[in-house]
């Protein structure tokens, strides 16, 4: 009489897989519900797929689960705040951006102008207007002092102290979102992405646009990832004892 060969670890290699998973999905959830407040934040996602591996052979073979990440792209609310300085895209389109590591892209509109004068994003990197920072000269409009500046922002994107013009905002896209990826302090950047001028947009001076996070769907979220986790743990426990009394059969 033949024997069965029996591998009780494989059921514990899954769960432990099942779990590493759920772990990634926390990792993004909590991501998500830290950003609730951030203006222009774009929600991160998972894509769960199977993956099918033969090594060498019929018997080597396997399925395993993995996550692709995903970027959700749609529009937040808009918030009116009254603030000159805080502008919001509605339609397509980012804010052009200058880092010290090059070029970058953000939908946070909560500028602020710095000590030289220049507007720049809350980390004090500077927002770009014609492929330049954009320097408030009180001067332009035959002023005197940073006071008595009124900085006016069309739905174009046309910039103005006073009536006088100083630039246009570069709105810009891409003809493939999916490649752009996240570098932290609300920005993107390009990963192969082609840049194209945006189109179909409008600025809104004194407006913001807030997280597109649904702070429900998250919390429905973290109560499936608590239950997930429930019954993985009970899984390696099941399995457990199923190992123990598979050994002590052996034995006999």
């Amino acid at each position: 009489m033949s024997g069965i060969r029996i591998n009780p670890q494989l059921g514990l290699l899954e769960s432990l897989e099942a779990g590493r998973l759920i772990n990634r999905k926390l990792i993004v959830t909590t991501n998500n519900l830290a950003n609730v407040d951030t203006p222009g934040y774009k929600a991160d996602g998972l894509v769960f797929r199977e993956i099918f591996i033969r090594k060498i052979g019929p018997k080597y073979k396997r399925i395993f689960k993995d996550t692709l990440p995903y970027i959700d792209f749609s529009g937040g609310v808009i918030e009116h705040t009254g603030n000159p300085l805080d502008l919001a895209i509605i339609g397509e389109g980012f804010f052009k951006i200058q880092t010290p590591n090059g070029i970058a892209y953000t939908r946070a509109g909560n500028f602020k102008i710095n000590s030289d004068n220049v507007i720049v994003t809350s980390q004090g990197y500077p927002v770009l207007a014609n492929g330049a920072p954009i320097i408030v000269d009180p001067g332009v409009a035959g002023l005197v002092t940073m006071e008595e500046v009124q900085i006016n922002v069309s739905h174009d994107g046309i910039i103005s102290i006073g009536n006088v013009p100083i630039g246009v905002l570069d709105i810009v896209t891409f003809d493939d979102l999916t490649k752009l990826k996240k570098i932290g302090e609300n920005l993107f950047v390009s990963d192969g992405a082609e840049e194209i001028p945006a189109t179909d947009y409008e600025v809104h001076q004194g407006y913001l646009e807030k997280s597109n996070v649904n702070p429900v769907k998250e919390m429905v979220k973290l109560i499936e990832i608590q239950r997930g986790f429930q019954a993985v743990q009970k899984s390696i426990w099941s399995l457990g004892e199923t190992t123990g009394k598979l050994m002590e059969v052996t034995r006999r």
